[in-house]
């Protein structure tokens, strides 16, 4: 079954359209579905950038952050898009939302790329989905750099 952004779709641009204006001090937004159904919805949006858009990551449910960062060396923004699958997703469905996560994807305006990302102890890393920006030709009235690299080692700051 393919994922519906019909069904709260003003919502989920909204939450969309706040994070990429530069303007606006929201900076992420978290998206996660209606109960089994594949209904997106928004659960919240914030200021807090990715510390505290991970905070509000639930083991128990598929979720997807869409982050605005600075890029410490050029100053520009920075799109991250997290496809968050919580341990305690029933199996059955963690093959059907990992479909979902190229619409999603593209409703978001950004190109998936995987990452591996190494916690801050040195211990093992986990791999989680960014996004990475699409050409100039393909964007609309969005901020000219797209890109979501999650490329700051831990001890660095974002």
């Amino acid at each position: 079954m393919t994922v519906n952004l019909s069904k709260n779709g003003p919502a989920l641009t909204a939450a969309y359209q706040e994070v990429v204006d530069g303007k606006s001090s929201t900076n992420w937004a978290l998206f996660t579905y209606e109960g089994n159904s594949n209904n997106l919805r928004l659960v919240e949006k914030g200021d807090g950038g990715l510390e505290e858009v991970l905070e509000e990551l639930n083991s128990g449910k598929v979720m997807y952050a869409f982050c605005r960062v600075q890029d410490p060396n050029s100053g520009l923004p920075k799109y991250v898009l997290i496809n968050w699958t919580g341990e305690g997703v029933e199996d059955s469905r963690k093959g059907i939302y990992a479909n979902h996560m190229s619409s999603v994807a593209s409703f978001l305006k950004v190109n998936p790329g995987f990452c591996f990302i190494q916690d801050g102890e040195g211990g093992e890393g986990a791999g989680g989905e960014a996004g990475e920006g699409e050409g100039e030709e393909n964007q609309r009235e969005e901020p000219a750099d797209r890109t979501g690299e999650v490329s700051p080692k831990p001890s660095q700051p974002v």
